[in-house]
């Protein structure tokens, strides 16, 4: 599997993202994405945490039986271990207070990915010539337009697009988005910040990782289209290119909310 990650400071003073891959003992992959928030350097505290801890536990791992509901309780037992971590810290340490962090992240097998989300930092699956968000923002303005209360064009503009309804380390307990798929046929995993889908469009996004170029000029031109767009965030993109399978096998994903 070729993986490329990539991490832009943008126009911030301190790049609060934190990306990376790991291999547990039966050769899986875990690629965690984090964007961390709080004042001073609590959010790059938070998501170098985050995606550290999470990283080291999968790696004592092994998922011989490679049954989803096993990698989701696994996702459920040690992103919430997480979450207190990140909480009891923020509540002890007076210049940590209020950190807290999104996660995206993949855990890659032969035949299938399993998503965990939290927050409004991306999973994308694309192809040849689609692109698909797998995963869903929890945030303010996202939560308006699945009730209908706004159109998809408003949610793109309002005023509180970027205010999340769901973080990792800002309450004692995190609800966590579930997300499966097949990985039938040669596809391309995209996780990344909302520094990223903040100022690229998914057409565009599409049209950069179509090209027939390396992963990693591909990620480089996601992030310098980004700030050729007046991006100001942290710009973080990590891409997987997943393996062809030999049976074709209907691609599905299935969705599970937190409870």
């Amino acid at each position: 599997m070729n993986i490329t990650t990539r991490s832009n400071i943008g126009k911030r003073d301190s790049n609060q993202d934190y990306v990376s891959t790991f291999v547990n003992a039966d050769n899986q992959t875990l690629a965690v994405l984090c964007d961390g928030m709080g004042g001073h350097n609590a959010g790059d505290i938070a998501s170098e945490m985050a995606v550290l801890q999470l990283g080291n536990s999968w790696e004592q791992s092994d998922f011989k039986n490679k049954d989803i509901e096993a990698v989701e309780d696994w996702f459920q037992n040690h992103i919430n271990e997480e979450n207190k971590r990140i909480y009891d810290a923020a509540n002890i340490f007076k210049d940590l207070q209020g950190m807290g962090t999104t996660l995206v992240a993949a855990a890659v097998f032969e035949e299938m990915t399993v998503i965990a989300n939290i927050g409004d930092s991306r999973a994308y699956i694309i192809e040849e010539t689609s692109i698909t968000r797998i995963t869903e923002d929890h945030s303010f303005a996202n939560e308006l337009k699945m009730t209908g209360q706004i159109t998809e064009e408003e949610a793109l503009t309002h005023e509180k697009r970027n205010t999340l309804t769901r973080s990792l380390g800002v309450r004692s307990e995190v609800k966590i988005d579930f997300f499966s798929f097949s990985n039938s046929g040669k596809q391309l995993l995209l996780l990344c910040s909302d520094g990223l889908t903040n100022a690229i469009s998914e057409k565009d996004i599409l049209s950069i990782v179509s090209k027939n170029k390396s992963d990693a000029s591909k990620a480089d031109e996601l992030i310098e289209q980004a700030l050729k767009n007046g991006a100001t965030d942290n710009i973080t993109v990590c891409l997987l290119e997943l393996a062809p399978q030999s049976l074709g096998l209907e691609q599905t994903v299935e969705k599970k909310e937190g409870n």
